[in-house]
């Protein structure tokens, strides 16, 4: 077995305990995804970003950041906060942002193609349905995840300069993301 399929096998036992105890979290198909619900379970502080002078003028949109694109703020393993109020994304293998860690400024709809970068456990694992913790660095834009690939299946978001463990529905279950 993978660690996926065990991360995944875990994900069912919690969530039939879950249930047990009255606690009830439901995934949705792709045509009836939710888009407003925090995907993280909240109440952390944030981990230690790069401060990086210099930025542009002006903040970045969703509109400027959803495009994709390649740039040194792009996918270089530092948790990166620019002092227009730009951020990165950044996607930990573990939950308390623990292990290898992703880096993300521009939108992704397709996370299965990327690996974990800085030394730590998962290091040169794919991002896609591998991520359990997660900090939005951007003081602007929120980020919304998804947990299929193009911006399909259930949508969660990380607001602005907050993030946490991702909550059952999305831990080793993230695929995609974009600013908002």
């Amino acid at each position: 077995m993978n660690r996926t399929v065990l991360r995944r096998g875990s994900a069912v036992a919690f969530g039939g305990l879950a249930l047990a105890a009255g606690i009830v979290v439901a995934g949705q198909p792709a045509s009836a995804a939710s888009d407003g619900g925090s995907a993280t379970s909240g109440g952390s502080t944030a981990p230690g970003g790069v401060s990086v002078p210099g930025a542009a003028s002006a903040a970045s949109t969703a509109d400027t950041r959803d495009g994709g694109g390649v740039s040194t703020k792009h996918l270089d393993g530092a948790c990166n906060l620019y002092s227009n109020g730009d951020g990165d994304l950044c996607l930990w293998w573990t939950q308390n942002f623990t292990g290898s860690r992703a880096d993300f400024f521009f939108a992704d709809n397709n996370l299965n193609d990327n690996t974990f970068l800085t030394a730590g456990g998962g290091q040169g694992q794919r991002v896609g349905n591998n991520a359990e913790s997660v900090w939005n660095y951007d003081r602007h834009l929120t980020a919304q995840v998804w947990t299929g690939v193009n911006y399909t299946g259930t949508a969660g978001t990380v607001g602005p300069n907050s993030g946490g463990n991702f909550t059952p529905t999305f831990r080793n279950n993230v695929e995609s993301f974009k600013w908002v």
